[in-house]
């Protein structure tokens, strides 16, 4: 309960050191974003953070103890919690199906729809980051069949691209190098040069950076060859956007777009029409802001904020570029579900939301629905009715409650009012997201890659390092990897009950 005291003056000298230290880099937080109890060692490691930032005592520790008392005493006791959502018995139903081999600790972090013209049929680019691989899944004939590509650390992110010109499909993914965010030069753009043979020869484009979450081809210069946007997340002082000018053939050269730790994404959009390639980039940690980087030629970017989180604590997780209202413009799609750096509860703050684009990098924020550990939104019409739905998973939740959802839908009924429909609560951390129409009826179908940030964490704790994730201590019963659910519409609960 927040603290009943008739020391009014202290209450005030307390707000107002709060205010002059935590605002100094961020929007200050108020003290109902976390249980009290957290507080105090939330406050250690802002502090620790700032001065090591800073390489100057910049917070004391007899003024961290003044803002870890503030805090203590105003904040709940615990967080509120959000409602449940009954289904509709009337609504569409997804069938979930097991469609790949299981694991002891399923790490997909990446499904991304491809068109590589390998295999007949629908084809996918799988990254597994507890096989350390890249693999091809490929749906053909009523069937799903699962093929390794090549080794890769951390297999965050996969584009296509013809890199050498030959005319064949490559790859190029992001290898985020180590799971926690550090200062590390543990990153790498890692290239698969597809053969005449239908192999691929893997290559390093970039390396010695901090741990990379995005990378995108694209012609940045407008010079007719493909440059690459990366994202750097790394950590606490490490970390960026930097693109990768091709010179020729094999000479690059490498050039800073923004410095600082938290890039998720670096999305390409022509915002202004221009011709020009300009970014969008959500950046988390403690900034929690969506920057766009408008390109004035030369190499030049414009740095323009079109949002910032309402405090520190948000936790943006993905990000998407979509024209959610029809208007022939690009929206901007958002997720914020991390709550691992300070207090692993899931929060009531967490959900879906969207940015209305309304022209000369202007957006509108709205709210979409709130969401425990929202990690990933895709929009796509589910229901057929013309317009956009959107289907969000969670990786943190209060998984013990069955009642608890790990993805779910938002039907759009129109003007972009959206009504939230449940789809699944196992398997638990369905992450990555793709809709696609794979059964061939019209309806987009979902597939979900599941990462259980729950048996990694045990994991890297009990072996106090990233090194040794198969760990016999943690080999227990084999858990889903990659879930398939089928599009049925008009089916409902007692349907799918006698079909089970």
């Amino acid at each position: 309960m927040p603290r009943d005291t008739t020391n009014k003056v202290n209450e005030v000298a307390d707000a107002k050191t709060v205010t002059q230290y935590c605002g100094v880099c961020h929007k200050t937080p108020t003290p109902n974003l976390m249980p009290a109890k957290d507080w105090p060692r939330a406050v250690r490691a802002m502090m620790d953070l700032a001065n090591t930032r800073l390489k100057h005592e910049f917070i004391s520790a007899e003024v961290a103890l003044s803002i870890a008392t503030y805090y203590y005493l105003n904040a709940p006791q615990q967080l509120p919690l959000l409602p449940y959502y009954e289904q509709n018995k009337d609504n569409p139903r997804f069938v979930a199906k097991d469609i790949v081999n299981k694991s002891f600790t399923p790490l997909v972090l990446n499904i991304h729809k491809v068109e590589l013209g390998m295999k007949p049929g629908v084809e996918f680019i799988v990254g597994d980051a507890e096989q350390n691989k890249v693999l091809l899944l490929n749906y053909y004939q009523e069937k799903w069949h699962e093929k390794a590509i090549a080794n890769v650390g951390i297999p965050l992110h996969s584009e296509i691209l013809d890199y050498d010109d030959d005319g064949d499909n490559d790859i190029i993914i992001a290898d985020l190098g180590e799971f926690l965010p550090n200062e590390k030069l543990v990153g790498k753009v890692v290239l698969l040069i597809q053969d005449d043979n239908g192999q691929f020869q893997k290559a390093v484009l970039l390396k010695d950076v901090g741990r990379i979450t995005d990378v995108r081809p694209v012609d940045i210069d407008n010079d007719g060859d493909l440059d690459i946007a990366v994202a750097i997340f790394g950590g606490a002082s490490v970390g960026g956007l930097v693109w990768i000018e091709k010179i020729g053939k094999d000479n690059y050269s490498l050039h800073t777009l923004l410095n600082g730790s938290g890039a998720l994404n670096i999305s390409p959009v022509d915002l202004n029409n221009d011709g020009k390639i300009d970014f969008i980039s959500l950046i988390a940690q403690e900034h929690e802001i969506a920057v766009a980087l408008i390109n004035k030629g030369k190499g030049e970017f414009e740095h323009i904020k079109i949002a910032e989180a309402s405090h520190p604590m948000f936790g943006f997780t993905s990000m998407k570029l979509v024209d959610l209202d029809g208007d022939q413009d690009i929206d901007v799609l958002m997720t914020n579900g991390d709550a691992l750096d300070l207090q692993p509860d899931p929060k009531p703050y967490h959900g879906v939301q969207w940015l209305e684009n309304k022209g000369n990098f202007q957006f509108d924020y709205h709210d979409i629905g709130r969401f425990y550990g929202a990690a990933e939104a895709e929009a796509g019409d589910l229901d057929n009715d013309g317009d956009m739905d959107i289907v969000a998973s969670s990786w943190n939740n209060y998984w013990q409650d069955n009642k608890r959802q790990g993805l779910i839908w938002y039907e759009n009924t129109g003007g972009e009012k959206f009504v939230r429909h449940n789809i699944a609560a196992q398997p638990q951390q369905i992450v990555s997201l793709e809709l696609k129409d794979i059964t061939g009826d019209g309806f987009l179908d979902i597939i979900g890659g599941v990462f259980r940030v729950d048996m990694l964490l045990d994991k890297i704790l009990f072996n106090q390092s990233e090194d040794a994730l198969n760990n016999e201590r943690f080999q227990g019963d084999l858990e889903s990897r990659v879930i398939f659910f089928e599009n049925n519409p008009g089916t409902t609960n007692e349907q799918l009950s006698n079909n089970n």
